[in-house]
């Protein structure tokens, strides 16, 4: 019992229905003074109770997921009312059956015995419909739910996996180049690529890291674009606060930057690129700002859009309404101000 999901919650729910009818059964006999009214309501009663439970589970069990929910609506009501006109035949052979057993204050009469549950099966019909509808509208809530969520954390995950091939693919470019130049950096910078890696393949893994272990990153990130760089382009990097008191999603800063690289660097005019990442409360500000090279080439703007637009969309999906991204490009400077409330 224990290994079947649902079993528990189902059980309740079958003990909370039966509590409810025999408190409905045996309440009434409380207010019943005399010993002739209990046998008489014991039987006539607890037979019309019975009618109205029979109805309730007719139309909560079988004819509102068989017909309403499937938009069967004629069969939905040509069988509530078979239903009743079923119950008040019952009604009318039990009143029969027992006319010898219980003295009755009005004589008997077909018409009045057979209408006489329609009330009580109205009840049972209001209170049966209104508890499986709102039962269903939970059920579809829930499974909507569940939907966006899978939906979000597939769009996630496949987002998360654009960005290495993206990123690595400028990286060992970067390396080719310093390979090809004969650098004695060129081992060096594939270390730092192995310990990118590792960052990559193990953490990027989790549903979120320490923002301290992104910065990690990023400075090896940084670290290797200077290889293949001159001395004269000049790159500051700085935080302030304690970013091993956050967590972050992995991956999530390292765009900005790229692109800041791949279109702020000139090798003819000086060059500067600005990296300040402020953590305060459970609050991050990140700014990237570089000037834009002249030398910048369609393929390029169009390499950098992919990871830009892929940043933004992780933006949507992880913090509705809880970061804010300005991009400024007056065709000099261009300059990315995020702000993210955790």
């Amino acid at each position: 019992m224990e290994g079947i999901p649902g079993m528990h919650s189902k059980s309740y729910t079958v003990l909370i229905h039966i509590l409810v009818w025999v408190a409905f059964l045996l309440v009434p006999l409380i207010f019943i003074e005399s010993d002739t009214g209990r046998e008489r309501f014991m039987l006539m009663g607890w037979f019309l109770q019975l009618l109205m439970a029979a109805y309730f589970y007719y139309n909560f069990l079988y004819l509102i997921p068989r017909f309403l929910l499937q938009k069967k609506l004629w069969l939905y009501f040509l069988m509530l009312l078979l239903g009743l006109v079923a119950i008040g035949g019952l009604n009318v052979v039990f009143a029969l059956a027992t006319s010898g057993l219980v003295e009755h204050h009005h004589p008997f009469s077909f018409w009045r015995t057979a209408f006489f549950p329609f009330y009580p099966a109205v009840m049972a019909f209001a209170l049966s419909s209104s508890v499986r509808i709102t039962m269903e509208w939970f059920k579809n809530e829930r499974q909507k739910k569940e939907m966006e969520a899978e939906k979000l954390s597939s769009e996630l995950a496949f987002l998360k996996s654009q960005v290495n091939p993206h990123f690595l693919f400028n990286i060992l470019n970067n390396i080719c180049s310093l390979a090809r130049k004969k650098s004695d950096e060129t081992e060096n910078a594939i270390i730092k690529l192995s310990q990118i890696m590792r960052y990559m393949l193990q953490d990027s893994k989790d549903e979120k890291v320490s923002l301290e272990k992104e910065v990690e990153y990023l400075q090896s990130y940084i670290e290797l674009q200077r290889l293949r760089l001159p001395g004269e382009v000049k790159i500051d990097f700085s935080t302030v606060g304690r970013v091993e008191l956050l967590s972050i999603e992995p991956l999530l800063l390292i765009p900005f930057v790229e692109n800041a690289f791949k279109h702020g660097v000139s090798y003819q005019d000086s060059s500067e690129i600005k990296i300040r990442l402020v953590c305060h409360g459970q609050a991050l500000s990140f700014s990237v700002e570089n000037h834009i090279a002249k030398h910048r080439g369609s393929n390029q703007e169009q390499g950098s859009g992919i990871g830009l637009k892929n940043v933004m969309r992780r933006l949507e999906l992880l913090y509705p309404g809880k970061h804010q991204l300005l991009i400024k490009d007056d065709g000099n400077e261009y300059i990315v101000e995020l702000e993210i409330k955790f």
